[in-house]
This record gives C-alpha cells, sequence and structure tokens, in this order.
C-alpha cells in the first residue's frame, strides 16, 4: 500500500508541476539583434540604416561581448559598436539597460533597454514609446554627433530548451503511474 501512494505522490508532482520556462527572466547566453531606424512618426530621424549583430550575456545578466554594426544609409559609413559599458537592472520596474561603445571612438555608441522578464519565446523587444530608450550616436562629419533612433528586437540565438531536471520528474511519473497500473493489474 505505501508503494501506492508512493507512486501516486511521485504522479501528482509531476503532473503538477509548473510548465518548464522555455525564457529565463533576465538574458543569459547569445542573442542576435536586428533593428531599423523608423521611416515615419515621432522617432523617424535624419539617418535611414539597420544595426545588426549579436549580444552575450553572463549569468549574472552582465553584457560582456557585444559586435554590432550600423549600416547608415544616408551617409554610407558602418558604424561598429564592440565593446560594452555597465549593465543596469532596474527590478521593479523590470529594465535592463546597457550601452555598447564604438571601440575607436567611444563618444559614439549604442544605447538600450529591454523591459524584463522577456517575451514567451526569450525575445526582447526593442521600441520607442514616449521616451526612446534604444538609440545610439553616430559620426556623420557634421558638427555635433547624431541621434538615432532604432526599432527591433533581440533574439536568442539557440533556441531555448526545457531543464533537463523537469523532464526527469515527468519521466518520474510517467514510470510511477506505469508501475502503478500493472500492479493494479496484476
Amino acid at each position: 500500500m505505501n508503494s501506492r501512494l508512493l507512486c501516486l505522490g511521485v504522479f501528482v508532482l509531476a503532473a503538477f508541476q509548473a510548465p518548464p520556462l522555455l525564457a529565463a527572466p533576465l538574458p543569459v547566453g547569445v542573442y542576435n539583434l536586428s533593428a531599423i531606424t523608423p521611416t515615419s512618426g515621432i522617432h523617424s530621424g535624419s539617418d535611414v540604416g539597420t544595426l545588426s549583430g549579436t549580444l552575450i550575456f553572463d549569468a549574472s545578466s552582465n553584457l560582456t561581448s557585444a559586435n554590432l554594426s550600423f549600416d547608415d544609409m544616408t551617409s554610407s559609413e558602418i558604424f561598429t559598436f564592440t565593446n560594452p559599458g555597465p549593465t543596469t537592472i532596474d527590478i521593479p520596474p523590470g529594465l535592463l539597460g546597457a550601452t555598447v561603445y564604438n571601440a575607436v571612438d567611444p563618444s559614439q555608441y549604442y544605447a538600450f533597454s529591454i523591459r524584463v522578464p522577456s517575451n514567451p519565446s526569450g525575445a526582447f523587444s526593442l521600441t520607442c514609446g514616449t521616451d526612446c530608450d534604444n538609440w545610439l550616436l553616430v559620426d556623420d562629419g557634421l558638427p555635433t554627433l547624431v541621434y538615432v533612433e532604432v526599432t527591433g528586437s533581440i533574439t536568442p540565438a539557440i533556441s531555448p530548451v526545457p531543464e533537463p531536471s523537469t523532464i526527469a520528474l515527468l519521466e518520474t511519473g510517467a514510470l510511477a503511474i506505469l508501475g502503478w497500473r500493472r500492479r493494479l493489474f496484476s
């Protein structure tokens, strides 16, 4: 009788286990960034271009590596951003912010903030509301640096998978059901 209760207990634990999280609430790992300049609305600017590349976050959610480039179609120049600055995490309200500097000219940089936790897919949105938290400064050869806003997303380079312990618990529950059923009908 005790083995039946144990099997039933394991089944209950497996059945009511919270669904596996497919995305960490804060970024950990390698992410692809893809963004464009808005072409209309209050956030459209004088420069048109695309920003793309990779970001790497460590287990403490610090931005440790970046390799980004802004293809400025207006000036026909490409600007790179590879030196991550400090990462800030404000919880609440649930924002992670970071700045990535140009290696040659640190006055040029890309700054962003993302709202955490991420979307269920593990992606983060780069958007502009009334106050854009996603922008860059570049030198187009004008007297002052050009302020450029971009919108897009930061997506995991590798799709997240359920953690192994959740899968093992589910398998244990399934085996317990089979064992309980076999004893019940033997």
